[in-house]
């Protein structure tokens, strides 16, 4: 662990204890905060709950008021003045009463009375009219949320049913003498819930079933949707009055007041980040500041980190460079006033030991000449003796033309492999070479159909003598040869910016997949092969010259033959060991 580590560890110590104890008392605050919210919710919320089910129930007590009015009463026994005047005016006094207890609340509604012996309906406000069957299926003494006509609209509203006599069926008309229907419009819940929301925080609605629920004007209905399904509202009688839930990775506090008297709860819930803000943002504050302090921490040691060990581990790396052999390395970098003496004795050290190592280097260097002359030595083609017996079968039989072209490709083909005194040729006169020598073996074989294309640019680029040759020969003799037919022969040549590729490629008898695997396998020994002596010797030599990105590779082609690859990296020069001399 070096210095600088041991410095970050250390301003992380130091704050750790800041943290924990933050945290902590963060913690606690949070959660006192929270309590005294609750509290506040929860007191509002009952008082909203009061609010509506003392106006409810004062409306119901208006209803009980009117089956006993004597005049309601009167029209209930079937008491019909029949003085058609006398029946006018008594509809219109029951109206006008109707229309006062209508007056009594704040809240917008309308009382509606029916006689069933009369077939009579009378209303607060606009006239209405009765379905026998529709109002015996609707008829209940709980409170429902269903649409009603109002002024030639439909709107929605509390609804509930009053019975005259008390003791008759509810769902009983032939038994009953007045029914009176209170309707509250859904705006004066709607209008309380919106008095209830602040500052848009929460968003209280009112809940009977998933079907019958009412919300305030600015409600998200598909997030109240999503809270009744999941939190399963109304139908679990043992939900808390207070809880967290879960919705789309968010927290939410959700209160639920139920009311006993109205069969409805009243629900309200609230982002838990947006209550706990001024706590979360304080939070955010005090990470901030921790961070700033770390940040100056980390800053004072990264300037120690490169006013000491950047130089120490300059000095490191350029030793280390030195023990791999990299005998030129040298500190350029500047350094700071304690470290110049210091790195200006490395350099010269460094210096010396290269001097020392060049010595011993152009040793080496004549050596892997040698090695380049022996492998050389070692590529020289193997069909002389088969050359000089075509050349006496065609003395004897007298025809001299084919004796002289085999002379002079010969005499060509000898002489290019004779000249020791140039390790390196260029490709158009490699290629020359490798046509001499094909003509030298078409000459034997007769069925050699032999074609170069190579692009101008690589003509005159300097290579490694013998290294297309034995390529050639490997196909002629192992893939043409052992063919009963006519076989080709095709060398092409890419130039892609710094990659530079030769292929040469036959459509003889090629060989398998495995047999290609192992073939490339041996090429790749580190030790000379027992076969395949003369593709070893071409990777090896692309290696020496070009480096080991170079090197020789075998493919299978669809017509049977092979393709051999030549690749290698366009360099500068190159190297020393591989110029003329």
């Amino acid at each position: 662990m070096n210095l600088i580590t041991k410095m970050i560890l250390l301003i992380f110590a130091l704050m750790a204890p800041v943290i924990v104890i933050y945290l902590y008392s963060n913690q606690k605050s949070t959660q006192v905060v929270e309590e005294q919210i609750n509290i506040a919710n929860r007191n509002r919320l009952s008082h909203y709950l009061n609010v509506i089910e003392e106006t409810m129930e004062q409306v119901s007590v208006y209803a009980n008021i009117v089956t006993k009015d004597p005049d309601f009463a009167e029209l209930a026994a079937g008491a019909v003045p029949a003085n058609g005047y006398d029946y006018t005016a008594m509809v219109g006094t029951i109206e006008r009463k109707l229309g006062l207890f209508s007056l009594s609340t704040s809240w917008m509604n309308r009382i509606s009375v029916y006689f069933p012996a009369l077939k009579l309906a009378v209303s607060s406000q606009t006239p209405v009219s009765y379905s026998e069957k529709d109002l015996t299926d609707r008829l209940s003494t709980g409170w429902t949320l269903r649409s009603v006509p109002v002024g030639g609209l439909t709107k929605r509203a509390f609804t509930r049913y009053f019975v005259g006599p008390s003791s008759s069926g509810a769902a009983d008309l032939s038994k009953t003498s007045i029914v009176v229907e209170v309707n509250l419009m859904e705006d004066n819940i709607v209008s309380l819930l919106n008095s209830f929301k602040t500052k848009g925080n929460n968003d209280p609605f009112f809940y009977r079933s998933p079907g019958e629920y009412l919300l305030n004007s600015s409600s998200d209905e598909p997030t109240v949707q999503e809270i009744i399904r999941s939190y399963n509202i109304g139908e679990n009688s043992r939900l808390k009055n207070q809880d967290i839930i879960r919705l789309h990775n968010k927290q939410y506090l959700i209160y639920l007041f139920p009311s006993e008297k109205l069969g409805w709860t009243l629900v309200d819930y609230v982002p838990l980040q947006d209550i706990l803000a001024p706590v979360t943002g304080s939070k955010h504050l005090f990470y901030f500041t921790s961070g700033l302090l770390l940040l100056f921490g980390v800053v004072a040691a990264f300037l120690l980190y490169t006013h000491v060990q950047v130089p120490i581990r300059s000095l490191t790396q350029s030793v280390l460079q030195l023990k791999q052999g990299r005998f030129s390395a040298r500190i350029t970098a500047k350094q700071n006033r304690d470290f110049q003496l210091l790195v200006a004795q490395f350099n010269e050290m460094a210096a010396e030991i290269q001097h020392l190592v060049e010595k011993v280097y152009l040793g080496d260097i004549r050596a892997k000449e040698a090695v380049m002359k022996q492998l050389q030595s070692q590529i020289n083609p193997h069909f002389l003796y088969n050359s000089l017996a075509f050349i006496v079968s065609m003395a004897k039989l007298n025809r001299t033309p084919p004796i002289v072209s085999m002379a002079h490709n010969l005499a060509d083909y000898y002489r290019y492999t004779t000249r020791n005194d140039r390790m390196v040729t260029t490709v158009r006169e490699e290629l020359a070479f490798v046509t001499s020598y094909v003509e030298v073996m078409n000459c034997q074989l007769g069925k050699i159909h032999y074609e170069t294309n190579l692009p101008d640019s690589m003509l005159d680029m300097t290579i490694p003598r013998l290294l297309i040759q034995p390529i050639v020969e490997n196909a002629i003799v192992h893939g043409i040869e052992p063919k009963s037919e006519a076989g080709q022969i095709y060398i092409t040549g890419a130039d892609e910016q710094d990659i530079l590729r030769v292929i040469v490629e036959d459509n003889g008898v090629g060989m398998t997949a495995s047999e290609a695997s192992e073939l490339r396998e041996r090429l790749q020994a580190a030790g000379e092969p027992g076969q395949s002596c003369g593709l070893w010797n071409v990777n090896q030599r692309l290696r020496y010259h070009f480096g080991e990105d170079a090197g020789l590779f075998i493919e299978t082609v669809a017509s049977g033959g092979l393709r051999v690859v030549l690749q290698w990296r366009v360099k500068d020069e190159l190297p020393h060991f591989a110029k003329e001399r």
